[in-house]
């Protein structure tokens, strides 16, 4: 019972979690007309949540496997909260920049955290579709909350959508004070010895891990989809709007609807990992395959957006891209959590940290993309098709190069199998 109250806990979380970052983009058109901001410099605005996220993670990710999960995801829902009710100072690019970053360095060990809090309560065999389900709250954060922020951001202003959300931390951190634990009682995984009790993994150790192709490939798969989800966040809204010249609120329903499938997809995609592993206690044949496959699907869809000339035909492809490309992050988790058991906090931080280079990039690089087309159609187009290419390589390379040496029975490969 404990075990699904802790998913649900974080499953709420992850909504917050999400809503907070792209909360900025439905915001977007608001804020460059009051601030007179060009699409590069919204696209500075974008990447700045990223500039020190990545060391935020691999930190606060470390921290936490000393400290315990329980207090750091306290710890950080105090951040957000604080910095959200902070947009009521932000009075220029710079302060929006800096209130960005923040929010970035408080979000950062956000799903390493998470990762390491869920392994405690499930085993293995459970973990993709646990973590999915935890996903499906960024998905329900970043769209369905889109409809209730847009109205928000009309009626009342931008600033107190923002502040709205710092109230939610606010709530959230105090139910979890009162009911979160740190583990069960009984280890999920009695037949293993428990990772609290194993030793200290050395450097050497971790950095074998780092460097073995597999971790390399996970982080390559990832990156695409951070750099997907990303446009998503921060572009997608400006595209429905100055595109398809979609209101406010018509953007705001078609995101969700469209998210909200899609994050159904991505549930049923890691289901399937899940049985497959099951079925064949291999992560090749169950994760490398899923994750590789699904992003070169989602792929394909992005490729065919701009050729497409329906609304609704456009909508329909970046739901079934979005719910093939934004589920590969799961399965990559699940592979990197496996390398190294007792230290699945950091390595998970490592891999969630470095992704976030994508974040870094993509707004900018699809800012540039868009500004040095002329037409604001044509530059969308082209960034849709460098999206689709990322992710066609990456995925081409997982599915053929991960997990390429592992045995067929090896529940927890050592770390010189890791390739």
């Amino acid at each position: 019972m404990m075990a699904r109250i802790t998913m649900i806990m974080l499953f709420v979380l992850y909504m917050i979690n999400y809503a907070d970052k792209t909360i900025a983009g439905y915001s977007a058109v608001p804020i460059m007309e009051e601030f007179s901001l060009s699409q590069k410099e919204w696209g500075l605005v974008g990447s700045s949540f990223f500039w020190f996220f990545s060391i935020a993670g691999i930190l606060g990710a470390a921290l936490s496997d000393r400290i315990g999960t329980k207090k750091m995801l306290a710890i950080m829902a105090i951040s957000w909260t604080v910095i959200q009710f902070g947009a009521y100072a932000i009075a220029g690019l710079p302060m929006l920049v800096v209130a960005r970053v923040l929010l970035g360095i408080g979000e950062g060990p956000f799903w390493a955290t998470v990762v390491s809090h869920l392994n405690k309560w499930f085993p293995e065999e459970k973990r993709g579709l646990v973590y999915s389900t935890v996903n499906f709250g960024a998905f329900v954060g970043a769209v369905a909350s889109a409809p209730l922020l847009v109205s928000m951001i009309d009626s009342n202003g931008w600033r107190f959508a923002w502040a709205f959300m710092g109230a939610l931390s606010l709530v959230w951190l105090i139910i979890w004070l009162f009911i979160g634990k740190e583990r069960p009682q009984i280890s999920v995984n009695p037949t293993k010895m428990d990772t609290s009790s194993l030793p200290k993994a050395k450097w050497s150790d971790i950095s074998g891990v780092l460097l073995s192709s597999t971790f390399i490939l996970s982080f390559l798969i990832y990156f695409a989809q951070i750099w997907g989800t990303t446009f998503a966040a921060v572009w997608e809204p400006v595209y429905l709007v100055k595109v398809f010249e979609l209101s406010n609120q018509q953007m705001a329903y078609a995101i969700a609807g469209t998210g909200l499938l899609a994050g159904l997809m991505t549930i049923l995609i890691s289901w399937m990992g899940d049985r497959l592993y099951k079925k064949h206690r291999s992560y090749r044949k169950s994760y490398v395959f899923i994750g590789g496959t699904s992003i070169i699907l989602g792929g394909i869809c992005f490729f065919a957006v701009p050729f497409l000339q329906s609304t609704a035909l456009v909508l329909i492809a970046l739901c079934l891209g979005k719910g093939f490309a934004f589920s590969v992050g799961t399965a990559a988790s699940v592979i990197v959590s496996s390398l190294l058991p007792e230290r699945t906090g950091l390595l998970v931080g490592v891999l969630s940290s470095l992704v976030t280079l994508a974040g870094i990039i993509s707004p900018l690089v699809t800012g540039s993309i868009v500004q040095a087309a002329g037409n604001v159609g044509a530059g969308f187009g082209n960034a849709m098709i460098v999206n689709a290419l990322l992710f066609v390589v990456c995925g081409a390379l997982f599915l053929m190069f991960a997990k390429r040496n592992e045995q067929k029975n090896e529940l927890n490969p050592p770390m010189t199998n890791a390739s």
